[in-house]
């Protein structure tokens, strides 16, 4: 609607070329018009369409890390950044020690591309061991309260707390512990207002409610609402570059530090992948992710999901296109654009 001398005094012109009141006119949200009354979600809050513009709840929302490919990150306040540590690294670290979140990255290419192959979570004196499951029967494998027997999963992954095997669902009333399946993801609940997901793979999510603002550092970010100082070392210094800021998160030192110069983008490594990788990325760029471009650029996920179908070059390699292109619509979904893309040709 716009106002002006086409209309009498007290209305302006809607799109249709009609004089309306302007308590009726629509509001804009990822290209779409909405009539006036009508609600979506913005985060954790609700917003209504009041006369050309949406007004939202002013609640203090929960924030999300992502790591996800290989691997690629989205802090707490949404800086984004790629990290081809091979070592274990510090996710998210609360300031008071109340939790610490790490994963284990290792080789998945040729190119040297990283995965994740293990999330640990730290409560107090409580620690939960996700490991990724390479196949059927029981193993052993040291971990960091000793020698602990791991037995795979279905999913394909293998959970113990406090070296004890386990297999969710599972609750800890002592600690406010809940282990749980949510569709693809293996699910760890705390009372602490800490959520860490993992769906196996290539993709960790971790949430952190709002009373830890502030007050966490690590890969993720320190979640204060400032995404420029996000690249904050161990020791609280700015680092000037990702590859300095990452390899001071290392769990131990005696890890091979990255040296960012040397690196090759895989697709310049596996020329042969080139060509493919980039058709099936160009799903992103296309009309089916359409109404999500004004709210969530795709710009970013598309050169990810480049860059991970061509160095996933040891198999699995529709594994980590359909992660990158999954991490993409879940970032929609998050801002209530849900997309139907999953098809019998495409993951």
């Amino acid at each position: 609607c716009v106002s002006g001398c086409n209309c009498p005094q007290g209305l302006v012109l809607d799109d249709g070329g009609q004089c309306v009141a302007p308590d009726i006119c629509p509001c804009q949200h990822s290209g779409e018009l909405y009539p006036a009354g009508s609600k979506i979600r913005q985060g954790c809050n609700a917003c209504v369409c009041r006369r050309q513009r949406w007004h939202c709840g002013t609640e203090d929302c929960a924030g999300t890390c992502v790591a996800t490919g290989d691997p690629h990150y989205i802090t707490f306040d949404g800086r984004t950044f790629s990290f081809l540590g091979d070592c274990e690294y510090v996710l998210v670290r609360q300031a008071e020690g109340l939790f610490t979140v790490t994963a284990q990255n290792v080789p998945c290419g040729t190119s040297g591309v990283t995965c994740t192959k293990s999330v640990v979570v730290e409560l107090g004196n409580t620690v939960v061991h996700m490991l990724r499951g390479e196949g059927t029967g029981a193993r052993g494998e040291w971990g960091r309260k000793g020698r602990v027997l791991t037995v795979p999963l279905p999913a394909g992954r293998d959970v113990t707390v406090n070296g004890v095997s386990v297999r969710p669902p599972k609750v800890y009333n002592g600690n406010g512990l809940t282990l749980q399946r949510a569709g693809l993801f293996l699910l760890l609940l705390s009372r602490m207002g800490l959520a860490v997901l993992w769906d196996g793979g290539t993709r960790v999510y971790v949430r952190l409610q709002p009373q830890h603002r502030g007050r966490v550092a690590g890969l993720c970010g320190n979640f204060d609402r400032d995404a420029e100082n996000d690249l904050a070392s161990r020791q609280g210094v700015l680092e000037p570059s990702t590859e300095q800021f990452g390899n001071s998160w290392r769990v131990s030192l005696l890890c091979p530090e990255v040296d960012g110069a040397a690196a090759r983008h895989p697709c310049t490594e596996n020329p042969q992948r080139a060509a493919w990788a980039r058709r099936r990325c160009s799903i992103l760029t296309q009309q089916l992710f359409a109404p999500c471009h004004d709210e969530v650029p795709c710009q970013r996920f598309h050169e990810w999901c480049i860059f991970d179908a061509c160095g996933c070059d040891s198999g699995g390699d529709c594994e980590c296109l359909c992660t990158a292109i999954a991490t993409y619509a879940e970032e929609c979904s998050q801002r209530g654009i849900h997309i139907r893309w999953r098809s019998q040709d495409l993951c």
